[in-house]
């Protein structure tokens, strides 16, 4: 189980700037002690607020945004693109450059191209999955990016985490991951998958 960015940052903060007036002299001596001990106070604190608020465990706690983070991409990214990308990025939680290096290797940044099976657009969004996320026009480019990067955000989400496994979905459909417990032996889904892990950290 998953919880959202938006969960996420609203727990850390509730744990981090607690509210003066519950901070006793008692925590302000343990956090003064060993630093290791103090981590693991701030864990206990954490698992305890997440119970309170029935969140899952803050072991299981993803953010995607650091994903792709420690790399240089490759390739230039169209000026007017970008902060559409900064955008998509920040409202699903999804790492900017993960989303560019997708729109690059699906359509080379260009709007109007159909593929062979009908996918449309930067994002290669096929008509049906195009409808479902509320994409009305795929060869516009804000829209067409606001839904593969709500698309990705919701593969990572289904696999836990796993973005290997979310951009197989992506390239070939859920149900082949799902029947091949992995990246399906799909040359469509390898080349995609390796590409990915070539340009962005995952």
């Amino acid at each position: 189980m998953q919880i959202t960015i938006q969960t996420q940052d609203y727990v850390y903060r509730s744990v981090l700037t607690p509210d003066s007036s519950r901070v006793t002299k008692q925590e302000t001596k343990k956090s003064s002690g060993d630093p290791l001990k103090s981590v693991a106070d701030f864990q206990k604190v954490l698992e305890k607020k997440c119970a309170a608020l029935s969140l899952p465990s803050a072991s299981n706690v993803t953010d995607t945004r650091g994903v792709g983070s420690g790399k240089e991409l490759p390739f230039s990214v169209p000026k007017d693109l970008e902060p559409i990308f900064r955008e998509a990025s920040e409202k699903y939680g999804v790492d900017q450059k993960l989303l560019e290096a997708i729109a690059y290797h699906e359509s080379r940044f260009k709007p109007g191209v159909t593929s062979s099976s009908g996918a449309m657009g930067l994002m290669q969004l096929m008509p049906r999955t195009a409808e479902g996320l509320g994409v009305k026009n795929a060869y516009d480019p804000y829209e067409n990016i606001m839904g593969g990067a709500k698309l990705i955000s919701g593969l990572i989400k289904e696999f836990h985490g796993n973005v290997e496994y979310a951009l197989a979905a992506y390239s070939n459909g859920s149900s082949k991951v799902k029947e091949y417990g992995g990246v399906p032996p799909i040359k469509q889904a390898q080349e995609f998958v390796s590409y990915m892990k070539k340009v962005v950290d995952i």
